[in-house]
């Protein structure tokens, strides 16, 4: 993670950006990131490689899998398209999402696309769904711009991003999965992914632009940090205890942290960038009232009421229906 100490524009907005991140495996976790806030723009990105039908190993890359790799090279990649973007004097609105999400395309796809021509492609592995160096991706990028912060979400896959405000969290996103499902039934069903990033680069980059004026936190996530809880509504709880616990926000860093880790049984990589409170006092405290909403009409709930009919309640302020 990298952030800029320098005062104004966007930075003087910005009251924290971090990463919180665990793998199941020791040095081969097939997750990975992207974080960086300057004075003009920032960006929350994460990457989850898809293990299933990445599992191929690379003897040229340490005999790491192509999830691993595809994760990895992706958020490099990311990381210099992003100075590019910085230095290039571009501007984030919605006359521009097609052109960043077409610029991100190609230079996703041209890395993946030469790891794969060095490392000798597909190999053996046939099949119509397979894809080489594959991985999921949610990235946020943001500006500043007329007391307003301007948000390009942009993904492929099932990691998602979200904008957790004091009314609750929303996910922006929508994951490329089997229709039909949403983010209570893909919980327990086994989705299969529609779209994600690979060599190949016939995929596609979605995107969606929002504004806000006020405070909030946007996030973005893999699929280890929400998809081991049993309700959608607990991820946001979890998030909200952790704060209330928290005397600082590398306090609730490591509380998120703990608070996934104990019900994931994947690698997982949220990234977050906290904007507009002023000080952690007056963060923790607006928050207050959504949390104690949240415990009494759900939470508290969840082993006497019908789960569907909570998650129809909630789903109105989870999918911004409420907004």
């Amino acid at each position: 993670m990298k952030k800029k100490e320098s005062a104004g524009g966007l930075r003087s907005k910005l009251d924290e950006v971090f990463v919180v991140s665990g793998e199941m495996i020791k040095d081969n976790g097939e997750d990975d990131h992207y974080a960086y806030v300057d004075q003009k723009f920032g960006i929350v990105g994460v990457f989850d490689g898809c293990g299933g039908i990445g599992s191929r190993k690379y003897e040229m890359y340490e005999n790491k899998t192509g999830a691993y790799i595809a994760s990895h090279m992706s958020a490099e990649t990311v990381e210099a398209w992003f100075d590019k973007f910085c230095e290039g004097g571009a501007e984030l609105s919605g006359n521009t999402a097609a052109d960043i999400c077409a610029d991100l395309h190609d230079s996703l796809a041209d890395t993946l696309g030469e790891i794969e021509k060095t490392s000798g492609g597909r190999g053996a592995i046939k099949g119509s769904l397979v894809r080489s160096f594959p991985t999921t991706a949610s990235m946020i990028l943001f500006t500043l711009k007329d007391k307003k912060v301007y948000s390009l979400y942009v993904w492929a896959g099932d990691s998602r991003g979200y904008i957790l405000t004091p009314d609750g969290l929303t996910q922006i996103t929508r994951d490329d999965i089997d229709a039909g499902e949403d983010a209570l039934s893909n919980l327990s069903s086994d989705s299969r992914l529609t779209n994600l990033v690979h060599a190949g680069g016939d995929f596609k980059l979605n995107s969606k632009i929002i504004s806000f004026s006020g405070p909030a936190v946007l996030i973005s996530a893999t699929d280890g940090c929400f998809g081991y809880f049993s309700t959608p509504m607990e991820f946001e709880y979890m998030l909200l205890e952790a704060l209330s616990k928290a005397k600082s926000m590398d306090g609730w860093k490591k509380l998120i942290d703990g608070g996934i880790r104990e019900y994931t049984g994947d690698d997982y990589t949220l990234a977050a960038a906290v904007l507009g409170y002023g000080d952690f006092r007056t963060f923790k405290r607006s928050f207050a009232r959504r949390r104690a909403e949240l415990y009494e009409k759900y939470i508290s709930r969840l082993d006497s009421a019908d789960k569907e009919e909570l998650w129809e309640e909630y789903r109105a302020v989870y999918y911004g229906e409420a907004r």
